[in-house]
């Protein structure tokens, strides 16, 4: 699911935004590290903090990886940083609300 996600918004960066091919594979390489990280903090290690909390710390993460292929500046990493961990908690959130 993440491969597919990070596909998907990696074609939209290089059609839409017109980005370099390095942002393609930021965003594929992205996708499944933030599932991956999500999967073994919530799942597997069962690490106190909540499913949000979590998922804000794996959108951090993947951003982090997303921001070191793709962009070399202080300002795109602040924002991969803001963006990954809203969007980490927000898809969470959203999954927690729909019950076990």
């Amino acid at each position: 699911m993440g491969a597919i996600l990070g596909a998907f918004i990696g074609v939209l960066e290089v059609w839409f935004f017109k980005h370099d091919i390095a942002h393609f594979w930021a965003a594929v390489v992205a996708g499944p590290m933030y599932m991956t990280t999500l999967a073994v903090l919530t799942d597997r290690l069962q690490l106190a903090g909540g499913k949000t909390l979590l998922g804000a710390v794996s959108g951090l993460l993947a951003a982090i990886v997303w921001w070191a292929i793709a962009v070399h500046t202080a300002d795109a990493f602040v924002l991969a940083a803001v963006a990954g961990v809203f969007f980490g908690s927000a898809y969470v959130w959203s999954e927690a609300r729909k019950g076990p």
